[in-house]
């Protein structure tokens, strides 16, 4: 039997549609240089995606306005020439909807006809930066098709797109809610959940006008929260009667209280945009201790410079039930102690993974106690109960085998009788001193020379 022969593109065209649904639009539309069978199949998938992406912001206007004017056309064009009945999703991605307020009326009447089941608008421009105090107002406004044809949507993303908050009622069936870059206040949000009572994911990047952030509501089936870069005024944050299963918050610090969240199983924590150190510590030792059932916790840089100066700096009262543990660092020195805070914390821990980022170093940063900095991760130091009976897979992401870096890892595998996995990522990063890849791989092979503690570690350098 012949190896080579292409099985797939044997098959009947109405099958390559429905594999080709199974593709990102842009990954579909390359499908087409396979062969004459697959030039034409993209043009029926059901997952479409209408994204100005390769407008680039640091051109003359007069250029991307023509740019603009070619992906508005391509968009025509293809919903003209589409044969199929039912498309699933649609995502559309325009930063100046004002210059096309026909031809994106023209598409919500092309999804709606075809009744999509996901739904994305993104009108929001590049060039807004997400860290910026400013606020945009919203550059589009949501027609009343899309909430006649509310009752068929599963999913609906909404970012600098207004809309009417008591046309909500119409998403009946609506699970997962994203909305971006709009002024919103808790009593809108409040009143959009009470209209979705099938809601499960909801998400708010970059909102404004929340003054305290608070969900209450009892029966809630609400499972996943992201929250992202908000603008919440007093920075208080309070989720009682939900059980999430996933909570994310970016932002600054304030007082988190999460009531009674015994299904958590994820939990990603960001605080990168915070610039001051003092009197916050306690605000994330009660936020962690109310993280008490998560399974993966991904914490920053901030967060572990801060959390040890809150109720006790060596650890929390009552551990946390965390198995897999990714921490955001540079791994600088005002880094140490919040990281030594969380292996103690988090006695049955097994899975450590240190991605190395650039990271946010409070220039007030003071330590919760003592310590050298260069005998810190000695080998001689009683070592976390995690680390000697648990921890078995450790992952470095963006390893330069800086010096902290090694002395990390040396003290993790002097210690780690249980450890089986050691993954080391070496960075495609260049370096200040003009490092390469291949310098970090020669650093990465001195690992290999360490003391281990487990007779059954495979260390991999990738």
């Amino acid at each position: 039997m012949n190896s080579n022969i292409d099985r797939i593109s044997n098959l009947p065209s109405s099958l390559l549609v429905i594999i080709a649904s199974f593709l990102p639009f842009k990954e579909a539309a390359r499908t087409s240089v396979l062969s004459k069978q697959w030039l034409n199949i993209w043009r029926d998938a059901m997952h479409i995606q209408f994204n100005e992406n390769f407008v680039k912001s640091d051109e003359p206007e007069e250029n991307r306005k023509v740019q603009r004017d070619v992906f508005i056309n391509f968009a025509r064009q293809f919903i003209a020439n589409y044969s199929q009945q039912v498309i699933k999703t649609l995502g559309l991605a325009c930063s100046k909807p004002g210059d096309f307020l026909s031809d994106i009326q023209n598409i919500l009447m092309f999804a709606s006809s075809r009744d999509v089941r996901e739904l994305g608008l993104d009108f929001s421009d590049p060039t807004w930066r997400e860290l910026a105090l400013e606020n945009h107002q919203a550059a589009f406004e949501l027609p009343l098709l899309v909430y006649e044809h509310g009752q068929v949507l599963r999913s609906l993303k909404l970012f600098s797109c207004s809309f009417k908050v008591s046309n909500f009622s119409n998403f009946c069936a609506l699970k997962t809610l994203s909305l971006g870059w709009i002024k919103i206040n808790m009593g809108s949000i409040s009143a959009i959940l009470d209209s979705c009572p099938l809601l499960e994911n909801l998400s708010l990047k970059k909102c404004w006008d929340i003054e305290n952030f608070e969900i209450s509501k009892p029966g809630s089936r609400l499972k996943s929260l992201v929250l992202e870069k908000c603008d919440i005024a007093y920075d208080g944050v309070l989720i009682e009667g939900p059980k999430l299963q996933f909570f994310k918050f970016s932002g600054n610090v304030g007082e988190f209280l999460l009531k009674n969240q015994s299904d958590l199983v994820k939990a990603e924590l960001d605080f990168e945009m915070e610039t001051e150190f003092d009197e916050i510590g306690l605000f994330l030792y009660n936020l962690l201790q109310d993280l008490f059932a998560a399974q993966v916790l991904t914490v920053c840089s901030v967060f572990l410079q801060i959390v040890p100066s809150g109720d006790e700096p060596l650890g929390l009262q009552a551990p946390i039930d965390v198995r897999h543990l990714i921490l955001k660092t540079a791994l600088h020195i005002n880094e140490f102690c919040g990281i030594k805070f969380m292996l103690r914390s988090c006695p049955h821990l097994e899975i450590l993974t240190i991605d190395i980022v650039p990271a946010n170093i409070l220039p007030d940063y003071g330590a919760p106690y003592p310590f050298n900095p260069h005998g810190f991760w000695s080998k001689d130091l009683m070592a976390e109960e995690c680390v000697t009976s648990t921890l078995k897979a450790v992952n470095v992401k963006g390893f330069t085998g800086m010096m902290n870096e090694l002395q990390v890892l040396r003290y993790l595998l002097h210690s780690g009788h249980a450890m089986e996995e050691l993954n080391l990522y070496v960075s495609g990063e260049g370096g200040s001193n003009g490092e390469t890849r291949g310098f970090y791989m020669g650093r990465a092979q001195q690992v290999l020379q360490f003391k281990k503690a487990s007779r059954n570690l495979n260390i991999a350098v990738l």
